[in-house]
């Protein structure tokens, strides 16, 4: 995945989003800092054009904060895998 990196973002916030769009295929990714608070905007732009759209509050900026707002991103851009068939 080719992403711009905020320089304030601490790099296991690029590691989480691969392993969170892991087997996706992923056009490019970016993570910035929101310039009027401590949030963190994650964009990450799909192959077939679909863009995924996260924004972490401080509370969440941790590594198992991080990858459960983007699987609930993915969810809600109706990207999730759905469940096994019984």
């Amino acid at each position: 995945m080719e992403a711009l990196v905020g320089k304030s973002i601490p790099i296991w916030v690029a590691r989480s989003v691969q392993i969170v769009f892991q087997g996706m295929s992923v056009r490019h990714g970016q993570i910035l800092e929101s310039p009027r608070s401590a949030r963190w905007d994650i964009i990450v732009e799909l192959a077939d054009g679909t863009e995924v759209l996260a924004w972490v509050d401080r509370p969440d900026q941790n590594p198992s904060g991080v990858e459960a707002i983007l699987r609930q991103a993915i969810d809600d851009a109706g990207l999730a895998e759905a469940p096994p068939k019984p």
